[in-house]
Order: C-alpha cells, then sequence, then structure tokens
C-alpha cells in the first residue's frame, strides 16, 4: 500500500517543469531554439559535486525574477504536487535571489505566497513556505530573509533554513541569525552535514534546529547520531540528490536505513524535483528496492515527516489523525 506522503525538502527554483521554463523564457526572450530544456535544468549522470549541481539554478534563477513568474512557478508545482496525491509539502526559496531586477522582498513573498495558494485550489493538501537564508548570501540579505519570515509566519510561511554551498562559510558564522530566529519563535531547519562535516550537524541542533536538511554525515559520528536521537530530530534525507552530489558515493552507503534503524526520524523527499529528475514516489521506490525498506517503514517515516513539519499544532493533530486513520487502520 502507498501511504500518504509528505514532502518537507523541495526547493521551488529546482522544481519548475518543461511547460514553465518553456513560458518563461519566452518572456524574457531567453532563445530556447535548439536546446534541451532537460539539459538546461536537471542535473543528468555527469554531476561531479554539490558545487556542480547548483549549476542547474543558473537558468531558474534568471526566469523567476518577476512576480508574476514567481506566482506562476509556485501555483504550477503546488498543483503537481496535489495532483500526485501528497498530504503535505513545504516549499523553500530564497527571496534575495529573486529581487536581481527590482522586486522588494515583500513582494516576492507574496507572490509565492499567491501562487501556492491558487495551486493549492480546492485540493486537500496543505502546504507552507519556508525563507532561505544563503549561505554565500550578504549577512543583511539573510538578516532580512529571517525579518520577512517573521512577517509572514502563519499567513503562508512556515519556518526559515539556510541553503547553498555548505563548508563556504563556517556554520558559526550563522549562529547569531538562529539564535535569533530561536528566541523570535521561528521554526527553522538548516541544511548540515551534506558534504561531510558532522560537526555542522552537531552546531545546528545546538542553535535550536528541529530538522535537519540531508544529515548524511552523521553516519560519521556516534555522538551526533546519539544527539539526533535523543532530542527527535527530523532529518529531511534526499536520496537521488545526494547520490547526484557525491553526498554518498553509493546507494549501499547511503546512511537513510542505518539511521532509521538507530531510531533516528528520518523522512524521504525529493529536494528538488526538476533537477533531480525525481518524485516522492521514486524516491520511495528507490530506497524499497535498494535498503529492503517495507511499506510500514514508507508510512513511519512519513508519520515523522507529518510530527516534524512546522504547521501550527492544531492543523498538525486534524492531519496526523487523518493520517493515522487512513494508513495504520489499513496495514
Amino acid at each position: 500500500m502507498k501511504p500518504l506522503e509528505t514532502d518537507l525538502h523541495l526547493h521551488l527554483d529546482g522544481s519548475l517543469s518543461a511547460k514553465v521554463v518553456r513560458q518563461l523564457a519566452g518572456q524574457i526572450g531567453y532563445d530556447l531554439e535548439g536546446q534541451d530544456i532537460r539539459k538546461l535544468i536537471s542535473v543528468g549522470e555527469n554531476c561531479e559535486s554539490l558545487i556542480d549541481y547548483l549549476k542547474c539554478f543558473d537558468l531558474p534563477g534568471r526566469l523567476l525574477q518577476t512576480a508574476e513568474a514567481l506566482e506562476l512557478a509556485a501555483m504550477d508545482l503546488t498543483q503537481r504536487l496535489a495532483a500526485q496525491g501528497l498530504l503535505l509539502a513545504e516549499i523553500r526559496f530564497a527571496p534575495q535571489l529573486h529581487m536581481k531586477k527590482g522586486l522588494t522582498g515583500q513582494q516576492v513573498v507574496e507572490a509565492v505566497i499567491r501562487g501556492m495558494n491558487r495551486g493549492l485550489g480546492s485540493s486537500s493538501m496543505k502546504a507552507g513556505l519556508l525563507l532561505c537564508a544563503m549561505v554565500n548570501g550578504p549577512d543583511r540579505e539573510n538578516e532580512e530573509t529571517f525579518e520577512l519570515a517573521a512577517s509572514y509566519l502563519g499567513k503562508g510561511v512556515v519556518g526559515v533554513d539556510i541553503a547553498g554551498p555548505e563548508g563556504l562559510v563556517p556554520m558559526s558564522h550563522f549562529e547569531p541569525l538562529f539564535k535569533g530566529a530561536y528566541k523570535n519563535g521561528i521554526p527553522f531547519t538548516i541544511h548540515a552535514g551534506e558534504t561531510g562535516n558532522f560537526e555542522n550537524i552537531i552546531k545546528a541542533v545546538h542553535y535550536g534546529a528541529r530538522r535537519i536538511g540531508h544529515g548524511c554525515a552523521a553516519i560519521q559520528s556516534e555522538v551526533c547520531m546519539d544527539l539526533l536521537k535523543k532530542e527527535k530530530i527530523t532529518l529531511e534525507m534526499c536520496v537521488v540528490s545526494n547520490l547526484q552530489t557525491r553526498a554518498v558515493p553509493s546507494i549501499k552507503e547511503h546512511p537513510l536505513k542505518a539511521f532509521y534503524d538507530r531510531g533516528i526520524r528520518v523522512t524521504y523527499n525529493t529536494d528538488n524535483m526538476t533537477v533531480s529528475d525525481t518524485s516522492l514516489e521514486k524516491e520511495a521506490e528507490l530506497i524499497r528496492r535498494h535498503m529492503g525498506f517495507l511499506p510500514e517503514d514508507l508510512v513511519q517515516m512519513n508519520r515523522y515527516a507529518l510530527e516534524g513539519a512546522f504547521l501550527e499544532n492544531a492543523e498538525k493533530e486534524k492531519i496526523i489523525a487523518f493520517f493515522d486513520k487512513n494508513n495504520y487502520n489499513e496495514t
């Protein structure tokens, strides 16, 4: 039985459909004639690193510079997720990356909220937005992103994150940013341990993160794994993406199953549906086939995802009750 699924780790700019890319490219006069759109926005089989992977965001970054483009992209993605039958999705993006042609941060966020709400329409799926600061972004822009999150919290935005090339700037540099978010009651996840540094995961948890994006490097440290289990931290794992960026050398060496067996709250997610050419269904089939997960394990991971979601508690309880009724009563 296929469980009701939740995607906690999904980037807007990495999940544009080919249809939206064509439409937006036409609007800015970007010539796609003779070019393979898939090769422009999907990583393919020759990716060697996270830096390589991030090159696929160049074109989406050029396309998503107007309120209309952002609204269209968010609407299209949300519609596609709802059509896949997802129960909940959290979509993340970095407002500062979409202000190169004059939009304010407020205009960016409001456009994505409008698109998300339009995409949800009358579907039963729930969705929320995570605003990302950038590892390689100016401090003031990152601070403004967190200020925006505080302004729109509960109005479409559910939390914050920091993304980008992990390790370019030491994690400790961002401690004041996250300590401030913690003080202001803004839920946050942090991309950490994607590129081999388990100490970043430990620091993120100490800053107050309740979720970790990727977290593969935790497998290197008993202390780190014990901390994740003790604090009931949710790991947002993205297997296809991790293989493509070389965060792990092979599917057999991916730590998802080891974490799960240890009692760590792992979840499976897509990261970037288009860049990685993946979906939750593909991720689930991959880990079932290569890691030996049973249907009930997939159900448990999706329950972990719901429990770790940044929804308001009353709404979260309703969704979990619905999930339990439609899963555990049949397995």
